[in-house]
């Protein structure tokens, strides 16, 4: 059961990070870098039972969120620097934007053959040399659609195929009240790509940088937005730089006209079909055994409507609820005995399943779906 160990790791890892950045969000910066270290020690636990060929990553991701939390810890201090402090801002920088090679596949997104498909097509052509004049490069894409529907994944992929480096800014950061100039984070960003090319710049919720413009918006953010558009821009005009962008947005209507035109690409990312379902079913019960009435084909009927993290806490939840039960005292067990801990599984049931979809709904309405749909159908994807 090594595979469900490490995957309940993982699931982990991915709570203590999104719980970090909604404290940092809040402005509690003392419990968001304990949660970024949390998620920095269990890679480094994942690392030791991982392949040798995973492990070398994810020790890497282990620094780089180790880093992440020391940086969050000072952030108001890094408020203070001052611009004779070059490598101290630098260094601030460099651990607020998390680059990596990825490793996840295709395979390993399950559904979305069309958006996968069309993807595909649009990272590799701008990598190609030889083509006519006619045949233009779109280097830079926008993935919209519901929440939850597996766009970072989408990039992540993306980045692998192209074996190039992932850099992953978050909008927080980029906007970080931390630093007297925010547009310099921008520039840092696109120039550490530019070092590490190939690469590919993931920017996610890029609506909350991006929003249409009104007397609400601030001078800083319109400054930084300024700058991340020259940017863009600049990627579309070049066509000798191996470095693509990559946005993502749950809120397309809601970006600024502007920042719409510099995206050259829009792909629709939809809620998972029903067959799309089943696959997104298997990928993240991987390494589980089902009960032999259990059927893979009614669960995907049960979780319409459901986007693919929908799915996925479905099914962490179904995991979670047989682990506790067949675990009573996880609880008490300290940290010492962690590591030496044999954890006692079974086959999960339909009762696993009712009991998780009562807790777990889906996050998108049918009026959200309709408005992507009409979006699409203005504006292409």
């Amino acid at each position: 059961m090594e595979s469900l160990r490490e995957s309940i790791l993982h699931q982990e890892i991915q709570r203590k990070i999104e719980l970090a950045k909604r404290l940092e969000s809040d402005g509690k910066h003392d419990e968001a870098s304990k949660k970024y270290l949390e998620a920095s020690s269990i890679y480094r636990r994942v690392a030791m039972i991982a392949p040798r060929e995973q492990a070398e990553e994810m020790f890497s991701r282990a620094g780089q969120y180790e880093n992440v939390s020391k940086t969050v810890r000072q952030g108001p201090a890094i408020k203070k620097l001052s611009k004779s402090d070059p490598e101290l801002y630098e260094e601030a920088v460099s651990s607020l934007i998390i680059s990596q090679k990825t490793d996840v596949e295709w395979d390993d997104i399950g559904g979305l053959k069309d958006a996968k498909s069309v993807i595909k097509e649009a990272i590799i052509l701008p990598l190609i040399k030889e083509k006519p004049p006619f045949v233009k490069s779109q280097r830079t894409i926008l993935l919209y659609g519901p929440p939850g529907t597996g766009k970072t994944m989408l990039a992540k992929a993306s980045a692998n195929t192209l074996e190039a480096t992932f850099f992953e800014a978050k909008v927080s950061s980029l906007l970080s009240k931390y630093f007297g100039e925010s547009p310099k984070m921008v520039k840092a960003l696109f120039d550490k790509a530019r070092e590490k090319q190939p690469s590919l710049v993931f920017i996610d919720e890029i609506d909350s940088m991006a929003a249409a413009r009104s007397g609400d918006t601030n001078e800083a953010t319109r400054r930084v937005l300024g700058e991340l558009l020259t940017q863009v821009e600049g990627f579309n005009s070049k066509s000798n730089e191996k470095v693509l962008v990559m946005a993502a947005t749950n809120k397309p209507w809601d970006m600024d006209e502007a920042a719409l035109s510099r995206f050259q690409r829009k792909i629709y990312v939809p809620l998972p079909e029903e067959r799309s379902r089943k696959a997104i079913l298997q990928v993240h019960l991987a390494g589980a055994e089902l009960e032999d009435n259990q059927d893979f084909n009614e669960l995907a009927r049960q979780t319409e409507g459901f986007s693919g993290r929908d799915i996925m806490s479905v099914c962490q939840e179904a995991i979670s609820s047989m682990v506790r039960e067949q675990n009573p005292d996880l609880e008490s067990i300290t940290s010492k005995q962690i590591e030496d801990y044999a954890l006692k599984t079974r086959k999960l049931t339909i009762t696993d399943f009712e009991k998780a979809l009562s807790k777990v709904r889906p996050a998108t309405s049918e009026k959200d779906i309709m408005n992507y749909e009409n979006w699409k159908n203005e504006f292409g994807g």
